[in-house]
Parts: C-alpha cells; sequence; structure tokens
C-alpha cells in the first residue's frame, strides 16, 4: 500500500513540475473558449491599460546655422569612378573589380600551369611547378599523396 502512495507522489510531483514550467516558456500562451471567458481567463475582449510615457523634449535646433560646414566639404570622400571609353563616368562596382582580380588570377595560374606540364612531358623539369594558386597537376590523388598514380613503382633487383 505504501507503494502505491510513494507511486502517486512521484507522478503528481512530476506532472506539478511539468505543468510549473510551462509557464516559463518566454510567450504569451493566450486562451481562447467560452469556458475560459466564463472564468475570467481568457484576455480576449479586455481593454489594455495605456502605458504612461515620459514627456520627450522637442527638438534642438543650433542659434545660428554659420558654425555648420558646407554640405560636401565634410571628410567623406566621394566613391571611386570608373571613366568608360566613351568618356561616361561610372562608380566602381567592388564585387565586379574583386571577380575581375580573381579571375585575371586564375587566367595567369592556368597559362603558367601549362607552360610548366609542357617543360616536365619535355623532360625540362623533374617536376611540376607550384603556381601561384598552388599545385598544377591536374590529378587529385597527386595533390594528397605526392606521386604520381600511373609511375611506374621500382622493381626489386
Amino acid at each position: 500500500m505504501t507503494t502505491s502512495f510513494n507511486a502517486r507522489g512521484i507522478i503528481a510531483a512530476a506532472s506539478l513540475a511539468a505543468v510549473s514550467l510551462t509557464g516559463c516558456a518566454g510567450y504569451d500562451v493566450e486562451l481562447k473558449g467560452g469556458l475560459f471567458d466564463v472564468t475570467g481567463l481568457s484576455s480576449i475582449g479586455k481593454k489594455k491599460a495605456e502605458p504612461k510615457l515620459k514627456r520627450r523634449n522637442g527638438l534642438v535646433v543650433p542659434p545660428t546655422t554659420a558654425s555648420l560646414p558646407v554640405p560636401g566639404s565634410g571628410p567623406a570622400q566621394a566613391p571611386p569612378v570608373a571613366v568608360a571609353a566613351n568618356g561616361e563616368a561610372w562608380p566602381v562596382d567592388p564585387e565586379r573589380d574583386k571577380s575581375l582580380k580573381k579571375a585575371a588570377v586564375l587566367a595567369q595560374h592556368k597559362a603558367f600551369c601549362t607552360k610548366a606540364r609542357q617543360r616536365h612531358q619535355a623532360g625540362l623539369s623533374t617536376t611540376v611547378e607550384e603556381g601561384p594558386l598552388g599545385s598544377c597537376e591536374e590529378s587529385i590523388l597527386r595533390n594528397i599523396t605526392g606521386k604520381r598514380v600511373t609511375e611506374a613503382r621500382p622493381t626489386k633487383q
């Protein structure tokens, strides 16, 4: 008989803890329905009190505008401007400029690697040289292991 009393107590305590922790959810729960309206638990239709705010100060205007700098003469600099062939001046787009520079470096890397592979195949160099962006090897396995997969292994004699 005491076992069932302890089990009931544990279940009651666990359910009470679960119900009490639901209030800590961090958001408001709105109860809707006739039963909640009758018991006074719903907040639908009730007027909320207006918050009382302090009166704010008005705008402060300087006594004279002579002390203010001339618009456009401040430390802010104008954005860089690119002049087109027909004489039109357009602002420089930094993203486009960045992508053009990246494409130029990639083209330079490809040209360098093509020449490096040709020198290696002609026997003028023992290894394929590193390009501006890294390895010129086309094989992923060569980049990882450092050895060519197709090279003949030395045989034991």
